[in-house]
């Protein structure tokens, strides 16, 4: 793949989430991944790097012969060798890479389609880790997608798969369907409102995790949590899914109830928060990540409850866009160069300046 190839996705700020799919925007996306081995093959942390550069190879052409509808056009095949450090950064804000493919990089690649709503990590924890991600909650589509992908591959692909424990996959709890189904929310008003904790506390015991933006081990960001499942084991694909729906659409209902309450009982206060965050956003001049994330956090609760000035003349999408740009690794790929701290904060702050002029 060419320089200017491999530029065109890790540059251009543009996820598959950011496109608005409803008025509320309490689920920003929803992902769909599922791991698959090979039979026979050792798992990727015991592979050579050569033998992970030819596995890598037949998996990418199996890839290829999938092409033929729409959501399969377009692949795209990046070796992880060949990307800059802030190119990798960006592929991890656009949720396309893990943190655990980048440790070991040699023999590793990412296949993305051309709408970037289907991607392929090949020679991560598993040897194919096919994930697809849309905006909204958008479950039952998003298994029909990755599902289909899975059928086309396993016609020329042998995976590994025993008959009690299911697909086989290199960490246990991923065992049975190897599906891992997430859900991205954004709940400023429950965090406001302080009763996350308690809703959280009860998510182990239907058998689902609340972890933050980049997943295990990460934190939240400004109210942004991922709800997956935690058991793949025992369960149907269908299960797992259905499961986490009604889930999901409780603590969106929950959501919403904190949002009215905070209309009748906290109306100007919310007005005063709303409005400050629009002031620093349009006029700072050194901005944190932390900080942005903070006012676009409110800016995003402000817009979902018709509260934002009319003037400010916000839509979601760019909204959604400001959200993806103000991360470090898409601020250095703008500048095309490494940036310190001060610099990143500068650079932060004249972008959010500049999406209100605009």
């Amino acid at each position: 793949m060419s320089r200017a190839e491999i530029e065109k996705i890790t540059t251009l700020p543009y996820a598959a989430w950011v496109e608005p799919a409803d008025e509320r925007q309490i689920v920003l996306s929803t992902r769909l991944r599922l791991a698959r081995n090979l039979a026979g093959r050792p798992f990727p942390n015991r592979l050579q790097d050569a033998e992970a550069d030819a596995l890598a190879q037949e998996i990418c052409e199996q890839l290829r012969a999938c092409e033929g509808s729409a959501a399969f056009e377009g692949w795209q095949v990046l070796r992880l060798d060949d990307l800059l450090q802030a190119e990798k950064g960006v592929l991890l804000e656009k949720h396309l890479l893990s943190r655990d493919i980048l440790q070991h990089p040699a023999g590793r690649r990412l296949v993305v389609n051309q709408a970037q709503s289907l991607a392929v990590m090949i020679n991560e924890e598993d040897h194919l880790r096919m994930q697809a991600i849309l905006p909204g909650l958008q479950l039952t589509a998003g298994w029909q997608q990755i599902s289909a992908l899975d059928d086309k591959l396993a016609l020329g692909l042998n995976f590994a798969y025993d008959q009690q424990l299911g697909f086989l996959t290199s960490c246990p709890s991923n065992l049975g369907t190897g599906l891992r189904a997430s859900v991205m929310l954004h709940l400023p008003a429950l965090h406001l409102t302080n009763k996350l904790e308690g809703i959280f506390r009860q998510l182990p015991q239907v058998g689902l995790t609340v972890r933050g933006v980049y997943g295990e081990g990460s934190q939240s960001q400004s109210g942004l949590y991922q709800i997956s499942n935690q058991i793949t084991l025992g369960y149907s694909e269908e299960e797992i899914i259905s499961r986490l729906q009604q889930l999901v659409e409780e603590i969106i209902a929950q959501e919403v109830q904190a949002r009215e309450w905070l209309r009748q009982n906290r109306l100007l206060w919310l007005q005063d928060r709303i409005g400050r965050a629009a002031g620093i956003l349009a006029n700072a001049c050194l901005l944190s990540s932390a900080e942005a994330m903070e006012h676009i956090s409110i800016l995003r609760l402000g817009l979902a409850m018709g509260l934002c000035q009319p003037s400010w003349q916000i839509s979601w999408r760019e909204l959604n866009l400001l959200m993806l740009s103000v991360q470090p690794p898409f601020l250095q790929a703008a500048a095309s160069k490494e940036l310190n701290e001060y610099e990143r904060d500068e650079a932060r702050a004249n972008l959010s300046r500049g999406f209100f002029r605009e």
